[in-house]
């Protein structure tokens, strides 16, 4: 009897072994699996040469900041979101030393919730009539769900053996208005964001990872549209 009991037991193992087996391979393959990434060039950089706007008398301007993304196919409009990338703060105290008359300054970044809070809807409402300027900057990330659903397919069939490619297209698009809420000027960039995914290439990912090219396209992106409102002497009295 005992010799029987053991025997299922060994049996029902075998079984449960057999069943763990690939789960445990998939999950090797998931954790051990790097990815590499690139960006492309930025479109519509500001192509003149910076001209500070010294001496200007000094402004203030509301920066109203909107995080959105949509996975199309998937998504049916741009939702926002919380934060586009991570020290989003330091990002933008960086490029803001490109114009040199603003003082004071006020930020403010639009939350899902907001719809159900109307003390901070009200809170735009008064920086927009305090401040001289209001800046609205948008990061609007865009994926295809269609393209990482096969993409995520063939890695997870393949054990991440055929590399496959991730993209997200990310545009930054600015608009400046003055206290009347008249809008004076539009800026927009535009950058791809590329992330190929491969076993082998998990002795590539700290030479090329996602989240530093993420964070050079806005940082590029905000540089760039701060410079040319400094160029164009579009902030004054």
């Amino acid at each position: 009897m005992e010799r029987n009991k053991d025997m299922r037991i060994s049996k029902r193992r075998s079984r449960e072994l057999r069943w763990a087996m690939p789960l445990i391979v998939l999950l090797l393959a998931g954790v051990l699996s790097g990815c590499a990434a690139s960006r492309s060039e930025m479109s519509g950089i500001f192509d003149r040469t910076t001209e500070k706007n010294l001496g200007a008398e000094k402004v203030s301007v509301f920066f109203l900041f909107r995080h959105l993304e949509q996975n199309h196919g998937f998504d049916a409009i741009p939702k926002i979101k919380t934060q586009g990338v991570k020290d989003f703060d330091n990002l933008f105290r960086d490029a803001l030393s490109e114009i040199s008359n603003i003082s004071p300054y006020a930020t403010f970044t639009d939350s899902p919730t907001d719809v159900y809070k109307p003390e901070r809807r009200q809170e735009v409402d008064t920086f927009r009539h305090s401040h001289d300027y209001t800046l609205e900057v948008d990061f609007l990330e865009e994926s295809s769900f269609a393209q990482q659903c096969l993409s995520g397919t063939i890695s997870l069939l393949s054990l991440t053996l055929i590399p496959m490619p991730y993209s997200w297209d990310y545009t930054i698009s600015a608009n400046l208005y003055d206290k009347k809420g008249t809008q004076l000027r539009s800026y927009k960039r535009k950058a791809t964001l590329n992330n190929w995914t491969q076993a082998l290439l998990i002795f590539v990912y700290p030479f090329y990872p996602m989240e530093g090219k993420r964070e050079l396209i806005y940082k590029d992106a905000l540089h760039d549209i701060f410079r040319q409102i400094e160029t164009e002497k579009v902030l004054k009295k």
